[in-house]
Parts: structure tokens; C-alpha cells; sequence
């Protein structure tokens, strides 16, 4: 079917893998002379040949409410492809920008991350995909026509990524971006799985000293005070430890009762972790390692207020983010707690009353809760976990000066504190507002505001965006 500016309608009914045949009738002639309700409107089948410009044009000018549920299923595999084309031309210009000398030299995935307010990690599965797209241009046409997604880009690369560089690789790239049209991305692993044994039957030993070296733990963020603590392991250390976190969950105790198993693994597995910290000590009886002078504990910022029962703001625990009040004083009733001073309008730090902590411990503390993460836009290293950088470079010919102060210290990961060091990146921070000012290899300026640490009764205030109540002159009715 030929479409307004150059499509051309491809037969959703072409096996996967084949050419799709092209129907010729134009749309807007059918529309004028038939019944059909797929016609009426002008919806093609999609994917089509189109550019970008030609999809996303056609599917704006139509009227959903208009269109039958036969059509609206079509309009949302149009999107699918404009979203398919789009990610296409994203990955041509990161694979040019990538390809560039430039003064961002290895922190380009930094800049990137700041201009698309998104982490670096995030920008690097998009660099990682760009570049494979860029070194098999079959799976670029494919992703560029609407053929297949970027999901399905993803399941191929890694799934071929065992057998290296060369023209194994190259052909079931090819043969997989065919098949891909008509399988599920779940059934596009399981193919190349087989295929990639079938070409090299030693696959699997190089896949699993390959994903060794992937391993790790992670903590990912939920909703309603929750997370998920995620290990990816060898198959024989992570049965070990459901082994023994099975075995403390117990299955006959008294205190088991009202709980799942899942509920009393979980509960013996968090167990664990909260005996090391209460002892400082680990099960083999060795001491934890502490940092910045800095014992491991949970660091929890909320208002005295609401310790003491007075309102229910949320506190912030330190790695996480906001958590309800009740948490925050279960966590308060074992705790020791330090002052923090905060301006009352916006929760933002001010200063820490002193404690028992030695003065390089002390400053240490004071700009971590202050901070709250790494300082550069977009990081989520919580402070806690980074180094002290001196913001103005500390000078050793001024070692009489008062260098190392709260106000010329701040917080950054391992990886923006080289970045500064170098002088990739320049920082300097606003001492009114609280602003880290960083200015980039391209001389693009980005903004950190300061993180409240707490926040502000006023913050809350309902009434603080209400409009006034209407007045009235004379007798009613108004």
C-alpha cells in the first residue's frame, strides 16, 4: 500500500525472517471509495517504509476516538516504530559523537548524562548498544525500518557476545536480526543460546568465566520504604547462601508462626547483616573495616520533631531516600543522634553540632550530611560512600591557611574526583545559594542544588499555595 509522502504498507501476515510484500492501493483512495472500517481512516499495516518524519506524522494526524480497536492496535505498533527509528538515530549520533576527539576525552558518557539528566550508567547501555549497532549495520537498517526494537537489539548483541570479534559473530548477527522479526525477545535468546553452542560447543565454559567477572551485589530502590538487595553470583556460591539463609529461616520454631517462608528468609537473611553492624564484627570474628575514621552504621537524617512524636515528616536514610516517621523512630529507639542545623524554610544544611568525634572525623561527617550524595549533577553516590575533594585545589606553599574547611570541602565518587583532579571537569561552589558549579569539556555549565536533608514543616504547609478565600460586598445572595 502506498502511502503519502513514500510509505510503503508491509503484510503483517509475511513470515518472519522473509521479505515483506508490498500492496500497492493508495489509502486515501480506498478511504474515499470503501466500508472498510482499517481503510476509512487511512491506518496502514505497520512497520512501513517511511522515514521518521513521514511515522510520526501520519500518526499524529490521526483521531483516536475515531478509530476502531482493529486500527488503535495498529496506531500503537506505529509508535513502536517511530520509537525503534528514534533510538536508531540516537545511536548514529552517539556512535559520531563517541568517534570524535574531543576535550571531553573519556568522560563523554559524563557529559552526555548531563544533558539527558540521566546517570552515566544509563548512558553507557546506550553508548554499549550504539556501538554495537555501529559494528553490524544489518541490525541498524533493521532497528532504523521499524523491523525489530531496541529490546531485541540488546538480546542479540549480548547473546553473540561470547564469540568475539570475527565473522562468526558477524553471520548470526545477520541470521538473528532476520529471525528477530518473528520471535519474542524470550524466544530470540533461547535461539541464539542454541546457535551460538551449535558454533562453538566450547561457548559455554567462555560464557561462564565471561559472566564471572560480571558478578556483584546492587541495591535497587522500590516504593513503600522497600528495596531489593540483588547478588549475581556463581550458580555454587549463590546455592550456598540460600542453603544457609533456608536453614535460618526454620520451619518448626514458635516465632515462624504468621510468617511465609519467603517472609522468614528474608527476615534471617537481613538478620545477618544487622548482627554485623550491632557487633562491628563479621561472622569469621574479624573487625568491619570502618571509613573516614567512621564506624559502618545506618545514617538517618530526620527532624527532632518528629523523634519526638510531634508530626509525621519522613526522614532520609542515607543510600535510600525518604523514609516514614514510624521507620524513623524504630530505627531511633538504638541510636545515637547528632544535631543538625537546617534553615527552617527549606530543610537545607546549615551546620552540625560538635560531638565526641575526633576534628577530622567531625568535618568529615559534617560534610557528608550535608552533601547527602556525590556532587556532581545526576550522581546517587550517597555521600557516606565517597571521598573529601578539596574545591579549590589544596595548596602545600599555604599549609598555614585554613584549606581543609566545610565551606572549600565536598563530596564526590571515585570517578568525578579523578574527572576534577584532571581538570576535565571544574567545579566551584557557591557558598549563597549552595550550588556545585561544574563546567564541562565542551564549557556547558551544570547546576547540583543542595539536597534538603530534611524536610521543612513549612515545605508541607497546605495553605502555603492556597488562594485566598473570595470577599464579598453587601447582603447575600452574592
Amino acid at each position: 500500500m502506498t502511502l503519502p509522502g513514500g510509505f510503503v504498507q508491509s503484510s503483517r501476515s509475511a513470515a518472519a525472517g522473509s521479505p515483506l510484500p508490498a500492496v500497492t492501493p493508495d489509502p486515501l483512495v480506498v478511504a474515499a471509495g470503501s466500508d472498510a472500517v482499517a481503510s476509512e481512516h487511512g491506518v496502514p499495516t505497520f512497520p512501513v517504509q517511511a522515514t521518521l518524519t513521514q511515522v510520526s506524522g501520519l500518526l499524529e494526524s490521526l483521531d483516536l476516538s475515531s478509530l476502531s480497536a482493529a486500527e488503535l492496535v495498529e496506531v500503537v505498533t506505529g509508535w513502536q516504530q517511530a520509537a525503534s527509528m528514534v533510538a536508531a538515530h540516537q545511536a548514529a549520533a552517539i556512535s559520531e559523537v563517541m568517534a570524535r576527539r574531543t576535550p571531553m576525552g573519556d568522560f563523554v558518557t559524563d557529559e552526555l548524562a548531563c544533558a539527558m539528566v540521566t546517570t552515566t550508567a544509563s548512558v553507557e547501555v546506550l553508548v554499549g548498544r550504539a556501538a554495537g549497532i555501529h559494528a553490524h549495520p544489518s541490525l541498524g537498517d533493521a532497528l532504523l525500518a521499524g523491523f525489530i526494537d531496541v529490546r531485541k537489539v540488546d538480546v542479540i548483541l549480548d547473546g553473540t557476545l561470547a564469540l568475539g570479534l570475527g565473522d562468526a559473530r558477524d553471520r548470526l548477527v545477520a541470521e538473528a536480526t532476520e529471525v528477530a522479526r518473528g520471535l519474542t525477545p524470550t524466544q530470540l535468546v533461547r535461539w541464539l543460546r542454541r546457535h551460538v553452542l551449535m558454533i562453538d560447543p566450547r561457548v559455554a565454559e567462555k560464557r561462564r568465566k565471561a559472566a564471572r567477572e560480571d558478578r556483584g551485589v546492587e541495591l535497587a530502590w522500590a516504593n513503600d520504604s522497600m528495596a531489593r538487595l540483588i547478588a549475581f553470583l556463581p550458580a555454587e556460591d549463590a546455592v550456598a547462601a540460600f542453603t544457609v539463609i533456608d536453614a535460618l529461616a526454620g520451619t518448626s520454631d514458635d516465632t515462624c508462626a504468621g510468617r511465609t517462608i519467603h517472609q522468614r528468609r528474608a527476615d534471617a537473611f537481613a538478620d545477618i547483616f544487622g548482627s554485623i553492624i550491632d557487633t562491628q564484627h563479621t561472622p569469621g570474628g574479624d573487625p568491619v573495616p570502618q571509613r573516614h575514621g567512621q564506624r559502618a552504621a545506618l545514617h538517618v537524617t530526620a527532624a527532632a520533631t518528629t523523634l519526638l512524636g510531634l508530626d509525621e515528616l519522613p526522614g532520609e536514610l542515607a543510600g535510600y531516600g525518604p523514609i516514614p516517621a514510624s521507620v524513623v523512630r524504630v530505627l531511633a529507639q538504638d541510636a545515637t543522634w547528632r544535631r543538625i542545623f537546617t534553615d527552617p524554610a527549606t530543610g537545607t544544611f546549615l551546620g552540625c553540632g560538635s560531638r565526641t568525634y575526633r576534628p577530622g572525623a567531625d568535618l568529615t561527617r559534617t560534610v557528608q550530611t550535608r552533601d547527602v550524595t556525590c556532587t556532581y549533577p545526576g550522581c546517587r553516590q550517597p555521600a557516606m560512600r565517597t571521598e573529601l575533594d578539596h574545591v579549590i585545589p589544596y595548596d602545600p606553599t599555604r599549609a598555614g591557611e585554613q584549606q581543609t574547611t566545610e565551606a572549600n570541602l565536598h563530596a564526590l565518587c571515585k570517578r568525578h574526583h579523578q574527572a576534577k583532579t584532571k581538570k576535565i571537569w571544574n567545579v566551584k561552589r557557591d557558598r549563597a545559594t549552595g550550588n556545585t558549579v561544574w563546567t564541562s569539556p565542551l564549557g556547558i555549565t551544570y547546576y547540583r542544588s543542595p539536597i534538603p536533608v530534611h524536610i521543612s514543616p513549612k515545605l508541607l504547609d497546605p495553605t502555603k499555595h492556597r488562594k485566598p478565600p473570595p470577599t464579598y460586598d453587601g447582603d447575600p445572595p452574592f
